[in-house]
């Protein structure tokens, strides 16, 4: 079974209704709510999250930057992403090494209380540059990287 799709808008409404209260936290502070996934899916390579049993468990995607080379990654997800852990680490693998073929480099910020998200990004091969406090809220975030090797 396939663990991706491009994603749709009516799948932003599904997540944002069902959303972790550790991704809801994270985008809210950051001055957005749920509803800003409907934006993220028009406007960016967006996919959409599937578990092993068919359930929609998140949203993925990469973004343009202003700097040429240079995307900003960002993942919502359910509760439903916690089901098959070791598959999704797996195919979120194949997915940022795929779309990220065409950048240099990812980045995005997130919340230093989604310990779920720490654990992810480690593992997808993501390192922490330093902590940032964006606005409005100036809450604590942690400014992510990762390099991305081409040819």
């Amino acid at each position: 079974m396939k663990h991706t799709r491009p994603a749709t808008v009516a799948d932003a409404f599904y997540v944002a209704a069902n959303i972790r209260p550790e991704d809801k936290r994270e985008i809210e502070g950051l001055g957005h709510t749920p509803l800003a996934l409907v934006w993220c899916v028009e406007n960016t390579d967006a996919v959409t999250l599937i578990n092993r049993d068919g359930e929609v468990c998140g949203l993925a995607g990469i973004g343009k930057d202003d700097r040429p080379g240079v995307g900003q990654v960002w993942m919502i997800c359910t509760p439903a992403i916690e089901k098959n852990p070791v598959t999704f680490v797996r195919q979120a693998r194949k997915w940022i090494a795929e779309a990220g073929k065409d950048y240099r480099m990812l980045w995005n910020q997130m919340d230093t209380r989604n310990t779920m998200h720490h654990k992810l990004v480690h593992l997808l091969g993501f390192k922490i540059l330093r902590l940032v406090f964006p606005p409005p809220y100036q809450l604590p975030y942690f400014e992510i990287v990762k390099l991305c090797a081409h040819q």
